[in-house]
């Protein structure tokens, strides 16, 4: 195949294997290297807020950082524990909330913990720019951040894309969630399925400097009970050796009323310190399956005309059906300290993913008032196999009074998916009172029709100008789009630009970035003119300004931004270019201490989502959204209480704005305390979500669906530390 990359026949593999090779007898050297103790950075800590130090939510994060640049050490966690002060940043590295020419935000596994996330969706339900286009209880989950569709696929894991499951994130292996807004083709590169506006990354657990062993034995409605592992060491007289594995199994009734749910984890994490280079491997397993049961998806659009009164929130359309989703994952990273200023790094690692039995197309077209419908559900059968190379370098260094931070990288991502499906379609069906159909056979086996080969070329620069006052971020990626089926190859260059001005002190900093984001051309489906031609990557443009201050323990950032991405239209049975899809908005976050031992966590979004071509709002764009929580530390010794409501406003469920989603809101509560029980540190986690037990449409998926909330559901946990 042919991997030539031009910008005038740029090519890649000399690069690549340039910065490979010269890595490597540097990696031999540093480990042969043992004279000098390894340094060790320790992450602070909120000693008014986090729990006992036999908590694993308030184990400090330890990262052991020789002369290199960057090291990789966690930014230190805000007051109250709930989010960090930093996040990673794909090409700019660890960087502080406040010195981030973007809007970002970073939860940390102490808020996993006390509310008791069991998915990546339950720790997004603390961010306002972030909805969900699948509902609980399904085997996949994608999600919008701003508006814009952000699939699981594209969730990166330590800054590399295609590792993370194509289903549910197994979090008891996550140490951080960072929620980036906006376009980021300059930070992160294209991700598998081009979403554009925003990113995901996942940060995996360490072993940190103190030895940990729990166990955490959870339940929640109606009958699903969980056990847990947690186990740290680190090894050698220099602690330079870390170890750190995750295990979990759950199995029993969730979801929906008569469904039961299975899942297994194991996820392994290692990491080896030397004086001037460090290797990180990562490596899991994860099993899921549902059955005799899922939620569903309604469509009034096509049916019926107008929206009726929600279901039950367990209520089962789909007894007697099945599903299973298998995931596996790796990654290696190394980095090596060439000098004092510079450093060479290289990451690589892939997933494959097998989903059989009921995975998506649990739909129905509700037609009459009493909700008789007709029913759809498919048996299918899945595949996706996915891989990612990050290598490049990094320098710090000065010319006259400005400092730098110089990037340069060449990225890799590789995704394959095959999907075949058997249908049973068109059954009588009604939402109140169900009735279980007829799960299809197998389907045949699915065969490759997507392949897409992502490459890039990036530069990067921050220059950090009037002792740190004036931060200005440069660069530009140069994106390669390879589709073999298609045989279609496609680049772009996207620049960037990044500004943070800090007048007032380190506690205030003003910002504005213009970021693009690259999709790669579609191809034209079955049933018009043009079937199977294929079009040139799209490129999203967002321009954004805010202000970012620190007041006492209270973290805030405002912005302001506009997104406008092109899409196709239809126009006389052919698809076309002209579309445009613009999103304008204002948005407010906050995370810390308002007062000594009250912790507030969440923030307030307005959107405005339009089809510029056709004059209409978008769908599943809600105008409002906000989740707001406070956690109170009570003056009871180990005891803290927190409470939460999460609000979504009113959206179109299509693109044609024929019905609109009524708004909706629900409160969650949880408490924790933390004791000893015959001297054995105990933790004990409470929570109940949609408090009230409402009924509501929480979202749309794809063009017309609605979905009913989850309903009343109670979390018990306890937590036992050896």
């Amino acid at each position: 195949m042919n991997a030539s990359f031009s910008l005038r026949r740029l090519r890649f593999n000399p690069i690549v294997a340039a910065l490979l090779v010269s890595s490597l007898p540097v990696i031999a050297h540093a480990q042969a290297q043992a004279q000098t103790p390894a340094q060790v950075a320790v992450q602070p800590t909120d000693t008014t807020q986090a729990p006992s130090a036999e908590s694993a939510a308030a184990l400090p994060q330890v990262e052991v950082k020789a002369a290199g640049v960057d090291g990789n050490v966690l930014p230190g966690v805000a007051p109250g524990g709930q989010a960090a002060t930093g996040a990673r940043l794909g090409i700019l590295g660890n960087t502080s909330i406040l010195d981030a020419p973007v809007s970002v935000n970073a939860y940390t596994s102490q808020l996993m913990h006390d509310q008791q996330a069991s998915t990546l969706g339950d720790v997004l339900q603390n961010d306002a720019s972030v909805r969900f286009t699948t509902n609980s209880g399904h085997l996949l989950e994608n999600f919008t951040v701003r508006g814009l569709e952000l699939p699981a696929t594209d969730i990166a894991t330590n800054g590399l894309y295609g590792i993370a499951p194509a289903s549910h994130v197994p979090v008891e292996m996550l140490e951080r969630v960072e929620v980036l807004r906006g376009p980021s083709a300059l930070l992160s590169g294209i991700p598998p399925s081009s979403s554009v506006g925003g990113s995901i990354n996942l940060v995996t657990k360490r072993a940190g400097p103190t030895p940990l062993t729990e166990i955490t034995t959870s339940y929640s409605s109606h009958s699903y009970g969980q056990v847990q592992a947690d186990v740290s060491r680190r090894f050698g007289s220099e602690q330079r050796l870390g170890l750190r594995v995750n295990a979990a199994y759950g199995k029993g009734e969730a979801g929906v009323e008569d469904q039961e749910k299975g899942r297994r984890l194991g996820a392994v994490a290692l990491d080896w310190q030397g004086d001037s280079a460090r290797v990180w491997l990562d490596a899991y397993t994860s099993r899921e399956t549902i059955d005799n049961g899922s939620p569903a998806m309604f469509n009034f659009v096509q049916g019926i005309g107008r929206l009726l009164t929600p279901p039950p929130g367990d209520i089962n359309l789909y007894r007697n059906t099945h599903g299973i989703y298998k995931n596996n994952g790796a990654m290696l990273r190394g980095e090596v300290d060439l000098n004092s200023q510079w450093q060479a790094y290289a990451a690589f690692g892939g997933s494959e993913g097998n989903g059989d039995g009921l995975l998506f197309g649990t739909r129905s077209i509700v037609t009459g008032a009493d909700g008789t419908a007709k029913g759809y559900v498919y048996n299918v059968s899945t595949q996706n196999r996915r891989s990612s190379l990050d290598t490049g370098l990094i320098g710090n260094f000065q010319t006259g009074s400005i400092q730098h931070r110089l990037q340069l990288a060449y990225n890799l991502v590789r995704f394959k998916e095959a999907t075949s499906n058997r249908a049973n379609a068109g059954y009588p069906q009604n939402i109140y009172d169900p009735i279980t159909p007829v799960f299809p056979a197998a389907p045949a086996d699915p065969k490759y029709t997507v392949d897409n080969k992502l490459q890039s070329l990036v530069v990067a620069d921050t220059l950090n100008m009037l002792n740190g006052k004036l931060l200005l971020t440069l660069g530009a990626r140069l994106q390669k789009v390879e589709q073999p089926i298609a045989k279609y190859s496609a680049q772009r260059l996207s620049p960037a630009l990044g500004i943070v001005v800090k007048p007032w002190g380190e506690d205030t900093s003003l910002y504005a970035n213009y970021m693009q984001g690259l999709q790669p051309g579609q191809t034209v489906g079955t049933g018009y003119a043009n079937e199977g031609e294929t079009f040139k990557p799209m490129q999203t443009k967002q321009i954004e300004a805010g202000v970012k201050f620190r007041r006492g323990g209270l973290t805030q950032t405002v912005s302001a931004f506009q997104i406008e991405r092109p899409t196709l239209i239809a126009r006389n049975n052919t698809i076309v270019d002209g579309g445009k899809q613009r999103v304008r908005g204002v948005e407010w976050s906050a995370f810390g201490e308002v007062v000594d031992n009250l912790a507030f966590l969440g923030g307030v979004s307005y959107n405005r989502a339009r089809q510029i071509n056709t004059g209409l709002d978008s769908y599943a764009a809600p105008q409002w959204t906000g989740n707001m929580g406070l956690t109170w530390t009570t003056p009871i010794q180990g005891l803290k209480a927190g409470a939460r409501v999460v609000y979504t406003g009113t959206q179109w469920s299509d693109s044609g704005n024929k019905i609109r989603v009524p708004s909706w809101h629900r409160f969650d509560i949880n408490a924790q305390y933390t004791t000893r029980v015959a001297n054995t540190p105990v933790r004990f986690n409470a929570a109940i979500e949609n408090l009230a037990d409402k009924r509501y449409w929480s979202g749309i998926f794809n063009d017309g669906f609605v979905m009913p909330g989850a309903p009343r559901t109670f979390k018990l946990a306890a937590t036992v530390s050896f």
